[in-house]
């Protein structure tokens, strides 16, 4: 095995396997290794049309799903160099990028509200409607060891990226080595994919070798704790690739979870007992907490940067195994790593089978097939990096007695007092970090003239203790030489950071130097900010803090479900629409982010009125009641049923509303196939918000429970709590369900069609199915709006055409499902 080329052609040979999982946040998809194998000759067919041949640079601005695999395989069977950019990055990085690397073409996000402009370019979520009818191009290049297969693009901590050129030899060299260190991959292993794809530790750990071995991937849109929980949960998941940062949040969600429930001490003491007891015992005496991961979860291995032994120490005594790796993009990225058999606290490892490695004056260099050749247009750096023929990783560390390495820091980042001391703040870091009053914390050189000073910037949590006292009490625990000597506050709730959550020291250094370091100082126009004026269209400007979200910026129902999605994008936690109302101000919305607090929203979901037994009483009750209810005043007649044999569904019907007869009617006119496999959407507010005094609210209540079960119904808000229902029916199309809605939101009270509410348009693109129009007529003489008792009289359904839509804006879907209704 040579080149990636060889890794592709096993794909087809595993048939069914599941290659993908992509969980949306509204439903969830799998994709086959043959799907994926297809999508990917169709992917190179479709560049062969955009002009895309042998040697062209494309770049991928896309967060993770299988959409990225299947242009990234796209990419290596056309022959092309594929550019994988920092979804989080922002435009004028990725511009500059592809202004470098010459790009022919950007496939990039829909989720990324500043796209790349002038030049070539598609949505990465457009991807499954432009390869639909397109015949798989089975003719695929043949590259040779030596070919440039990625260019990537460092993030690193300093403001200056290099373009990385990575061979297919590099590539596969270093997934064997990989392979052969830690043999424990099968293709009954899952892996829960978080890290970007654009960073190397993730791709090789996480997208190469589960590919290698015929593992599956599950891949989450929304990087936020309930997603990774409930992927968790759900999906049988063997393995993480993480970085130390994320390892030390999940460590502070579970200490929070115990001390929420007063049994913050027991924990402690329950740790320190484990201590002493073989793994098997802590799995079983942890067992509360590894159900949670799943009954399979193995291991979490990490990289990217140094992982402070006290959290390595927390998961091991939780039972839980943690490998410990080290690398660089330069080098595929492995260098060195634990094995499954030892993990040594504070080390990375030994090296890698065919990697050499050896120190100079403190400094780690490289060699071996890993290793790339040069970076991209850049001779001088290239260069810079290698000192006879060894790459010089610009890292400092010490081998142990067994050969074992420790990292000490980044020889840029050791700070050199004017005393002449070495201060490595990696070091200084880790006791900040667990400091009781810290929430995160750098520890940068600042020239004061006398040469470097060690200062501290600190992030205080909400305990309100004094930042003055934490510094006293790490500096307590330092030798005298290597005290930090100066502090500032951060002003805002984070640090900047890489995707691989790395602070930028550089950017933090620069704001320091600049003055800002109290709270309140200097923030400017933040991301926040930023993110409010784009999703509004509003002038920054007028993005103060004082600003009313929905009165003074005009954040629309629709917007605001788009910033709340932006937001957990962002910032990587979990909102609800809901807690954005009339009164919410920028500076409300900024506290929640800063404080990352939970929300908690109750529904009304039933699920278990959607199938089993609850199926089964409704069909009695339409047998006994409902059926001989509407046949007592309605005359049916059934026009076009005929359309519904050509799709096997799950389907939204969408129809006008004229009566509360609508719903048994058009369930009384459809095929007993659909009719019991179709939930309908009520107006949550009419049950559980409108009411004038606790009677009425009481049999609304019971209503409410009545027609749960008697009709599978299901309440859609019209004014909060919208993505909660968006989820509810991505799970019910999940199950294959189809599902009924009223999107005029009222009955109308003289058969004229209505407007439409525009969520309708959401729904349809997030959900991806197609839409059946229904009109209903005569029911608005049957039963009208503010009749009390129905009389007898003829009633015509008629469904149309299903329609597939690709792509489309939400108000286009909701355009032009409205005129199917009419058209009817």
């Amino acid at each position: 095995m040579e080149t990636l080329a060889d890794i592709f052609s096993l794909f087809h040979q595993r048939g069914g396997t599941t290659a993908f999982v992509y969980r949306t946040g509204v439903r969830c998809l799998s994709f086959s290794y043959l799907e994926f194998h297809d999508l990917s000759l169709k992917m190179n067919r479709w560049l062969l049309s955009q002009g895309i041949g042998e040697g062209d640079r494309v770049v991928l601005w896309a967060p993770n799903s299988p959409w990225w695999a299947v242009a990234f395989w796209g990419l290596m069977a056309r022959g092309a160099v594929a550019v994988p950019v920092d979804f989080m990055s922002g435009t004028d990085r990725a511009e500059t990028i592809a202004e470098l690397t010459g790009a022919k073409l950007v496939i990039q996000s829909r989720d990324k509200l500043d796209r790349l402009t002038g030049r070539p370019s598609v949505l990465v979520e457009d991807l499954g409607f432009l390869l639909e009818a397109a015949e798989p191009l089975a003719i695929s290049h043949k590259p040779s060891p030596d070919d440039m297969a990625e260019l990537i693009y460092t993030s690193g901590t300093t403001g200056n990226p290099k373009g990385v050129i990575l061979t297919h030899r590099n590539l596969v060299a270093n997934l064997l080595q990989v392979n052969s260190h830690i043999p424990i991959v099968t293709s009954d292993f899952g892996f829960l994919s978080l890290l970007p794809l654009s960073h190397m530790f993730e791709q090789m750990g996480g997208f190469f070798t589960p590919l290698y071995r015929g593992a599956s991937i599950v891949y989450i849109r929304t990087l936020k704790p309930s997603a990774i929980m409930e992927a968790l949960g759900d999906e049988d998941i063997y393995a993480i690739i993480a970085v130390p940062r994320l390892l030390q949040l999940l460590k502070g969600s579970i200490e929070r979870e115990f001390e929420a429930k007063g049994l913050g001490p027991l924990l402690k003491g329950v740790l320190k007992a484990a201590e002493k007891m073989p793994q098997g015992m802590r799995s079983i005496l942890f067992g509360p907490i590894h159900r949670k991961f799943g009954q399979n979860f193995s291991l979490f291995v990490s990289g990217g940067a140094p992982l402070d032994p006290d959290v390595f120490r927390f998961w091991n005594t939780l039972g839980f195994k943690v490998l410990e790796g080290y690398g660089l993009t330069e080098c595929s990225p492995v260098l060195t790593a634990n094995t499954v058999e030892r993990q040594v606290p504070g080390s990375v490892g030994k090296p890698l089978e065919g990697v050499e490695l050896k120190l100079e004056e403190g400094e780690i260099i490289a060699r071996g097939d890993n290793i790339f050749p040069g970076y991209y247009g850049n001779e001088e750096a290239t260069s810079g990096a290698f000192v006879n023929g060894w790459f010089r990783t610009g890292d400092l560390g010490e081998f142990d007695s067994d050969g074992w390495l420790r990292i000490k820091g980044r020889s840029k980042e050791l700070i050199v007092t004017g005393a002449g001391v070495n201060v490595y703040p990696d070091e200084i870091e880790a006791i900040l970090n667990r400091t009781p009053g810290v929430r995160e914390a750098c520890v940068i050189g600042l020239d004061r003239g006398k040469g470097d000073e060690v200062h501290g910037v600190l992030i205080p949590d909400d305990s309100g203790r004094p930042v003055q006292e934490i510094i006293d009490e790490v500096n307590g625990m330092l030798d005298e030489l290597h005290r930090i000597t100066s502090f500032s506050v951060w002003p805002e709730g984070d640090f900047p950071k890489t995707t691989t959550l790395k602070i930028r020291k550089f950017q933090v250094k620069e704001r320091v130097e600049q003055g800002e370091g109290d709270s309140g100082s200097g923030r400017g126009l933040d991301r926040l900010a930023n993110l409010i004026a784009t999703i509004t269209g509003v002038p920054p400007e007028k993005v103060t803090d004082e600003a009313l979200l929905v009165t003074d910026l005009g954040l629309t129902s629709i917007a605001r479900l788009e910033l709340v999605n932006s937001l957990e994008i962002e910032y990587r936690l979990d909102l609800e629409d809901s807690v954005i109302g009339p009164q919410t101000r920028v500076a409300d919305l900024r506290e929640m982010l800063r404080r990352r607090e939970k929300v908690i929203s109750r529904d009304h979901f039933r699920n278990w009125a959607m199938g089993g037994i609850a199926l089964s009483v409704r069909r009695l009750l339409d047998a006994v009641l409902h059926g001989p209810l509407v046949r007592a005043f309605v005359t049916l007649e059934t026009v076009g049923t005929e359309h519904l044999k050509a799709d096997t569904g799950p389907v939204m019907f969408v129809s006008n509303h004229l009566s509360y007869f609508d719903q048994p009617t058009i369930m009384s006119a459809l095929p007993q196939s659909w009719r019991y496999n179709t939930a309908t959407a009520v107006w949550e507010e009419f049950f559980f918000r409108n009411f004038r005094n606790m009677l009425q609210r009481f049999w609304k209540r019971l209503a409410y429970e009545y027609v749960s079960v008697a009709f599978t119904v299901f309440p859609l808000s019209q004014s909060r709590g919208f993505r909660r229902t968006l989820r509810f029916m991505g799970r019910l199309v999940d199950r294959g369900m189809s599902i009924l809605i009223f999107p005029e939101g009222e009955r109308s009270l003289d058969g004229s069609l209505l407007s439409f509410q525009q969520g309708i348009g959401v729904m349809v693109r997030e959900l991806g199915i197609p839409v059946v129009p229904v009109k209903i007529k005569g029911l608005e003489t049957v039963y009208p709006r503010g009749a009390s008792w129905p009389k007898r009289g003829t009633v015509t359904v008629v469904f149309g055409q299903p329609i597939h839509f690709r792509g489309e804006s939400p108000a286009e879907i909701v355009d032009r499902a409205r005129r199917a209704v009419q058209e009817l």
